[in-house]
This record gives structure tokens, sequence and C-alpha cells, in this order.
């Protein structure tokens, strides 16, 4: 396009329009600041053969902060805030989702879940009201509360501890080294004291030993 052209497109531009849709020499569509339009770009034109524009930043638009209407409704967004912040399951989920303790919370929250739904089916028989949604409703609690119990079962008996980990390793090295400690204050010769260390180093290097000591790992509940 030539500049003449450019410019009686631009005085057709609404005002607060800061960005101009335009096609470049190379066929992008994009939006260009008005002050930075060249003369290869193409602007584009609606129906109406007016620029399309573009008011304010490029990006997502900012989604409005609405207040609370009074006081009241104010006090209770508060308190539900500092609810969902208190929340176990949410601050596991935040904190480690793949964790764990990811389960046991739901557990403890589903069995919660449950109980306040028993208590609410015993009010309402006690008034004489109808129970079977109640019942309803606490057996799919209780279902759910199984289906996660076992995925905890599952998780807890498929879990293995990694003997060759830094933090292991450091730990046996720690207990051995408590024992020479308690061996030599007890006055066991130093000779002797390599020797057991010796012949504990080479059982400790048996595939049997690493294999046997899994198995008591896995059943110490």
């Amino acid at each position: 396009m030539k500049k003449s052209v450019h410019g009686d497109l631009i005085a057709l531009i609404p005002k607060g329009a800061d960005r101009v849709s335009v096609k470049t020499q190379k066929g992008e569509q994009k939006y260009r600041l008005i002050s930075e339009i060249v003369d290869t770009d193409e602007i584009q034109l609606n129906r109406d053969g007016i620029p399309i524009v573009m008011k304010g930043s490029p990006g997502r638009r900012k989604i409005p902060v609405i207040e609370p209407v009074n006081d009241l409704v104010k006090e209770l967004l508060r308190r539900k805030r500092e609810t969902l912040d208190d929340d176990p399951v949410l601050k596991s989920a935040k904190l480690d989702s793949a964790s764990p303790d990811m389960l046991h919370h739901v557990l403890l929250a589903l069995g919660e879940e449950a109980a306040c739904i028993r208590f609410e089916r015993l009010e309402a028989e006690r008034n004489g009201g109808e129970t079977s949604s109640y019942s309803l409703r606490r057996i799919a609690a209780l279902k759910a509360l199984v289906d996660t119990w076992m995925k905890r079962k599952e998780q807890l008996g498929s879990r293995d501890v990694d003997l060759k980990a830094p933090a292991v390793r450091m730990l046996i090295k720690y207990v051995l080294d408590t024992m020479r400690e308690a061996m030599s204050t007890c006055g066991e010769r130093e000779e002797m004291i390599k020797t057991v260390y010796a012949k504990t180093a080479q059982m400790m290097g048996d595939e049997s030993w690493e294999s046997d000591l899994r198995n008591r790992m896995k059943n110490a509940t």
C-alpha cells in the first residue's frame, strides 16, 4: 500500500484504538501499533470498510474483581477461604499430588462425610422423616471409601525402600559406626573389631541379605 492510502485508512480508525489488524508482506496476520505500520502492510477492513482494530493490551482479558454485595457475604467468603486453606486434602494435593499421603487424607475426608450422612439419617429417623435418600448417599460414600482404601492398601503393598539410596546408606553406616564405637568402648581389641566388620560386610554384600531385609521391612506392620 502507498502512504496516501495508509493515511486515509488511519483516519478512519475509531478513537481509543491503538492497534490495527494488518497482513504483512509475508502474509502473516497480526495486530500492529498504529505508529509501527509500514508501507508493505495491508490494513485489514471490516465489511463496512473500517480498519479492524484492537483496544487495550493484547492477550487474555483480565477477569474483573467482583466485590461482595454486603458485609455478611464478605464474611462468608473469608470463612470459606480459611476452610479451603486448612483442608488437608487440598493442602496435600497442592504440596504433592503424587504423595502417598494424598490417599490417606482422602480416606479421612470420605470417612468424615460418611459419618456426617449417618448423623443426618439418624436425625431424620428420629423426627419421623424420610431416610432412604440419606441411606443411598451413605452407601455411595462408603463405596467410595472402600475403593480408596483398596487403592491405599495396594499403594502401601507396592511401596519399596531403595536400599541403595544415599539416605539409607548413610543410616546403615551410622549404625555400623555406632557398633564399632560400642565395641571399642567395651574394650574389644581392634583386630577383633576389624574381623567382625569384615564378616558383616561380607554378609551384607550377599543378595540373600538384601532380599531378607526387604521382606522383613514389608512385614514390619
